[in-house]
């Protein structure tokens, strides 16, 4: 079970979680699956934003910076955590209208969405671990909920099959030891309740 576990654990990795988002998105909004250009824009970000954050961890890893790569330690999460924030703003700010793209308020806010939803796993790390796999997790369940809703594109079996998804995880990182069962439900509560209440205010 062990090895299903980390198998779990890797696949729904959170530096995975905005790509398969953005990809899951293109399912559900109409704007788009239909402009092919801004989605590859988006993704393009998304993938150098994953790549650049993968390589900093392992670079970090390698230092001696931090004893794993899922960054068990407490301790050892924030400056981890204040890199890939960093990053995640860099992408946020590339949607902005300053680079002369016009990138839609909703997968700006998206973007904004994954900013709050680290600043807000980087300051409760402070004093407690929650689990970052389910906070990603969650961020990908409110922003697939909100667009099917506003697109009336809701698909149930998709929203049924994260939800599925989260529980698979939320056992995993059980069964690995890596968290505790506050910790998971902490966790996948702040990345939905981040992620839903940027899209919900449009605030991007």
């Amino acid at each position: 079970m062990q090895i299903f576990a980390k198998f779990i654990s890797a696949v729904f990795h959170p530096f995975l979680m905005p790509l398969f988002t953005i990809f899951l998105l293109k399912h559900f909004d109409v704007y788009l699956s239909n402009r092919t250009d801004v989605f590859i824009y988006l993704a393009l970000i998304i993938v150098i934003t994953t790549l650049a954050t993968g390589v900093s961890i392992l670079l970090m890893r390698k230092r001696g910076m931090i004893s794993d790569l899922d960054i068990r330690n407490r301790s050892e999460r924030f400056t981890p955590f204040l890199v890939v924030l960093g990053y995640y703003v860099m992408a946020y700010v590339l949607t902005l209208e300053l680079t002369g793209i016009a990138i839609p308020v909703l997968y700006r806010s998206l973007m904004l969405g994954l900013v709050v939803s680290i600043l807000s796993g980087l300051i409760i790390t402070k004093r407690f671990k929650l689990s970052m796999h389910l906070l990603a997790i969650g961020g990908v369940l409110a922003a697939v909920i909100y667009v099917g809703a506003i697109n009336v594109t809701s698909d149930l079996n998709w929203i049924a099959s994260i939800v599925i998804a989260s529980g698979l995880l939320a056992w995993s990182r059980l069964e690995l030891q890596a968290h505790t069962l506050k910790e998971v439900y902490v966790g996948f509560s702040v990345g939905f309740a981040c992620m839903f209440s940027v899209l919900i205010l449009q605030i991007g």
